[in-house]
């Protein structure tokens, strides 16, 4: 289908009226024969460097903000509010509208995953149309689909997700936000109904330099063009507010807050945990008053499980709420994963950064007489965080193996060098092998304590000098104890 009509109210020219166009993308690794091929900047280039591979796979016409110094063999349209157009330019060519969507937003050093995964489950639950999109992929309605593998996509492959979309009714989109994002305006002008932050903790200081830099752009979902306040879990960054400046604090003022501390929280809990059965929660949101049990089994995921209903808190009454059955809402694959084996149980957590993993073990602690701990830093990464990694672990575990995770193209021992400086060598042992470092930790293995795995959770595959060697945690413990599961 030529679809050069649908792109036809954003031109005044006649230059592409012998065009065929038949898809859009601003990547050329993705244009194919009739692409229109958007050439707009990028994180580190502009897509004018990439006019001619584009060319040369297919596409058949340009748009870009861009004056271009050479002449091309394609039809080329200069518009220099490309930014401000490409939302509208996206709906029309991909024949969807806003109406159709109600998009909201999750983003927070920890708890993105399961906060949004959760919140497309209870709206699946109540058999609405809804979209996860995330760390592990994209979830379409109960199909899952596989992404290019940022925790979030560009806005040109988020539409060709919305595309699939076709459900003949309003349809609920939950799409995790990374600072990444933030700071490079990925979404663009995506119209969200409403955005959450659920905690700032030192992370991704490789690419966003200084702790205020990072803080920043969390804080920046806030100006996202979000119909509602964004929700601010306001208990989880109290510790940051103090040193907070004049104009961050102005930002949190245009905030919501989710609170069981705060009296004046607009969305105020509360809170009574049992890590062996069923806690209770106490709802009090303006369109949400009730009583409700959680089973889950770490505390910080009744947290997150109380953040999912505040997002989607005007969209479901109570009695919705209450017929959503206990069954539907689960934690995704490698957050906080209980295997119980007959030696004993194992936990797989993605966690990877030192506040992720503390938040864990100062769990555990309290309910095993030993922790084993499995886990690695990632390679090409922030090298000041593997010490603090280690030292939390080190805080909490009897027993630590240090192992690969991603060493992308850092070499193992330099990672593990950094991980061990000014801490404890007697209670950790080194071993490359992922798989042999696991297979040490099931030895240990008994029924009073228990093994925890961290660091990849969902991820299926190693990166290794740019190769991707499939692996994932929990099919490397099965593999080893012969799928004996109880």
């Amino acid at each position: 289908m030529n679809k050069l009509s649908f792109i036809k109210p954003f031109i005044d020219t006649n230059v592409f009226d012998d065009c065929v166009i038949s898809s859009i993308t601003d990547d050329s690794r993705d244009v194919q024969e009739n692409s229109l091929f958007v050439a707009r900047q990028g994180v580190g280039s502009h897509g004018k460097e990439y006019i001619k591979d584009a060319i040369q796979k297919g596409a058949s016409c340009i748009f870009t903000d861009k004056k271009l110094e050479e002449e091309l063999d394609i039809p080329t349209y200069y518009l220099h509010d490309l930014e401000d157009k490409i939302l509208g330019i996206l709906f029309r060519f991909h024949g969807l509208s806003e109406d159709d969507f109600i998009f909201h937003g999750v983003t927070g050093t920890n708890g993105k995953t399961t906060t949004a995964f959760m919140a497309h489950n209870f709206i699946r639950g109540l058999k609405r149309s809804s979209v996860y999109i995330g760390t592990i992929g994209a979830i379409i309605n109960d199909d899952f689909v596989e992404t290019k593998g940022n925790t979030t996509p560009g806005i040109f492959e988020i539409f060709q997700i919305l595309r699939s979309c076709n459900f003949h009714q309003k349809t609920y989109i939950f799409i995790e936000i990374s600072s990444h994002a933030l700071v490079q305006n990925r979404l663009g002008n995506l119209p969200f109904w409403q955005t959450i932050l659920l905690n700032i903790q030192s992370d991704h200081l490789d690419y966003h330099k200084t702790e205020a830099d990072y803080i920043n752009a969390k804080l920046s979902i806030i100006d996202l063009k979000n119909k509602n306040p964004s929700i601010i879990f306001i208990d989880q960054i109290q510790d940051l507010i103090k040193n907070f400046s004049d104009d961050q604090k102005e930002q949190l003022s245009k905030a919501q807050f989710l609170s069981s501390q705060n009296s004046s929280a607009a969305l105020k809990y509360s809170l009574e945990y049992n890590p062996d059965g069923n806690s209770k929660i106490n709802l009090n949101f303006p369109n949400l008053f009730l009583d409700i049990q959680a089973s889950l089994f770490l505390k910080f995921n009744i947290e997150n499980y109380i953040a999912a209903i505040s997002l989607i808190s005007d969209h479901i009454s109570i009695d919705e709420l209450k017929n959503v059955s206990k069954n539907t809402i689960t934690l995704p694959q490698g957050r906080s994963e209980i295997l119980r084996l007959k030696e004993g149980n194992i936990l797989i957590d993605f966690a990877h950064d030192h506040q992720s993993i503390r938040n864990i073990l100062s769990e555990l602690v309290n309910h095993h007489d030993e922790i084993i701990v499995v886990f690695g830093c990632g390679g090409d990464r922030d090298k000041s965080k593997r010490p603090m990694m280690m030292k939390a672990v080190q805080d909490f575990a009897s027993k630590v193996f240090f192992t690969s995770d991603n060493n992308r193209y850092e070499s193992f021992s330099s990672i593990a060098l950094d991980a061990m400086e000014g801490n404890d060598h007697n209670c950790a042992e080194i071993i490359e092998d992922r798989q042999e470092a696991i297979r040490s930790g099931l030895q240990l293995l008994n029924k009073e304590n228990i093994l925890v795995i961290l660091g990849k959770g969902h991820e299926t595959d190693m990166e290794i000098l740019g190769k991707k060697i499939p692996f994932n945690d929990k099919d490397c413990v099965l593999k080893i104890v012969g799928n004996e599961i109880n």
